[in-house]
Parts: structure tokens; C-alpha cells; sequence
């Protein structure tokens, strides 16, 4: 059993918004949800192998699974006493009971504001979830580059977080998708997410950006395969915090960063 302190866990690639970006390429033409019972069984048998500290349910917009409550029994019952953090934009959340969140045991919901003129709609959807319970308590911090605004209640934890800038993961080249050829240092040095492993689609993969740019690059220039469940599980494990040469794949500096408030960087497919 490999102790870590966070794993990824995707279960949609399909997105209701297209962020120019998106570490998850939301702004291609990403379609689908992981199959339930392929949730169940990636469960049932990394649970056997891994144990992270906080589990990531992680998208493409994981709201867009039409079995969410499902997805997040099966993930509670496969890790106990794992903290389950919840990544979300927010816009579905009015389709779904308040009720709902408060049943995972601690569930940690982090929802992150996109563009300044749809703060308000998140903003009523908190409302409407913190409502259901009293003595929340409240703070404002400044983490991991962004502003976030944190409830805590006992059953749930709610982050408002906005991030400003972040590093776009590739580049267009001709109208194509174009991993960048950095010095692998120095992009990991400036990773926005170098600790943390992602199960995508059953294979562990060093974190999301790669997996996701390698899923839809299909011209095999990069010697990375994610490992499966019978693989060398320990490589990434024992190099999850090294720089290796699949890291060349993103940006070595932060000119490559975008504002992510600008309406013309987030596009919304669709909010219905």
C-alpha cells in the first residue's frame, strides 16, 4: 500500500464550460463521463493499492455525471478516512438537493468562480446549500495563489475560489493542439499541480495536465504511458515530487498565463 498525501480521481471529461487553458482541455470538444461501474471497479482495486491522504473528484465538471451521488458513495466506501474534496465550477449545483452534500461523511466542495459577471449565480447556489444548516463558520484566506473564501460546517466545507491568472498547459500551433518542448525543471518548478497524481480512465498518471494532453495528442512524441493497476505503481510514487522528461510537455515560464476572468477565455456550452 502506497501512502500519498493526494490523488485525482476523474470521472468526466465532458465540460459545461470551455476555458481557454484548462488543464483539462475543456475548451476541445471533450465528451462523456468515466462508466459507473468502471468507478466501482477503479475503486475496488486502487483502494488495494493506494492511500491518499485527500481524494480529488476531478473533471472535466464532475456535476455533468449523471450518477455524481453514486460516484461519491463508492469513492467513500473504497477510502474511509480519506478526506473527499470535491472540484467543481458551480453552475449545476442548482439541480441537485443541498441535502446531498452534507451525506459523505466530511466533504470538502471547491468551487471555482470562472468569470466576474457569473460570481452572483455561484454565489445564490452557496446560499441556497449553507441555508439548510446553521453555525457555519467563516473565513477569508489566500492559498495556493488565489483568493478563497472557506465555510466550514461538520459535515461539509465549502471553498469560494478565485483564481486570477494560471498557466496554460499547451499552446496552438496552426490551429492545433501543441504540447510545449520546455526544460522539464523548469516547468515543474512553475507546475500548478506537481504532487499530485491523477486515476484516469484506470491508470495512475503523474498529474492531470499529462494525462489529458496525452489522451488527445495521438502523435506519440512523448515516452509516457500511465501505469496500470499491475504496473510499477512506485515509480510515480517514489518521483511524483521530481521533474521528469513528460514534464517538457508544459510551459518553463509564467508568460504563458492567461487572465481567467476575461469573458473571451471562458466560453459557457452550456449552464441549463
Amino acid at each position: 500500500m502506497y501512502r500519498i498525501k493526494r490523488l485525482d480521481f476523474n470521472v468526466a471529461y465532458a465540460c459545461n464550460l470551455a476555458c481557454k487553458g484548462c488543464i483539462s482541455l475543456s475548451d476541445f470538444d471533450r465528451r462523456g463521463v468515466e462508466p459507473l461501474q468502471e468507478i466501482k471497479m477503479q475503486c475496488q482495486i486502487w483502494s488495494k493499492i493506494i492511500d491518499p491522504s485527500i481524494i480529488s473528484i476531478f473533471g472535466g465538471e464532475p456535476l455533468m455525471h449523471p450518477h455524481i451521488e453514486k460516484v461519491l458513495n463508492y469513492i467513500r466506501d473504497a477510502w474511509p478516512l480519506a478526506q473527499i474534496r470535491f472540484i467543481t465550477n458551480g453552475y449545476l449545483l442548482r439541480k441537485y438537493d443541498p441535502e446531498l452534500w452534507f451525506k459523505f461523511g466530511h466533504l470538502e466542495m471547491q468551487i471555482s468562480i470562472h468569470r466576474k459577471d457569473h460570481e452572483k449565480l455561484i454565489t445564490n447556489e452557496i446560499k441556497r446549500i449553507v441555508s439548510r444548516r446553521k453555525d457555519w463558520k467563516a473565513s477569508r484566506t489566500f492559498a495556493e495563489g488565489h483568493k478563497q473564501l472557506e465555510l466550514q460546517h461538520d459535515n461539509l466545507t465549502i471553498y469560494k475560489s478565485k483564481f486570477a491568472r494560471f498557466v496554460m498547459p499547451y499552446k496552438i500551433v496552426n490551429g492545433e493542439l501543441t504540447p510545449f518542448e520546455s526544460d522539464p525543471a523548469k516547468a515543474h518548478k512553475i507546475c500548478g499541480s506537481p504532487n499530485v497524481p491523477i486515476l484516469y480512465k484506470n491508470k495512475l498518471y503523474k498529474c492531470a495536465p499529462i494525462a489529458n494532453l496525452l489522451d488527445l495528442d495521438t502523435k506519440d512524441k512523448y515516452k509516457y504511458e500511465g501505469i496500470g493497476p499491475n504496473g510499477d505503481v512506485e515509480t510515480i510514487v517514489k518521483n511524483i515530487n521530481k521533474p521528469e522528461s513528460v514534464c517538457s510537455m508544459c510551459p518553463e515560464n509564467i508568460d504563458h498565463s492567461i487572465d481567467h476572468f476575461a469573458k473571451e477565455n471562458v466560453h459557457v456550452k452550456n449552464i441549463d
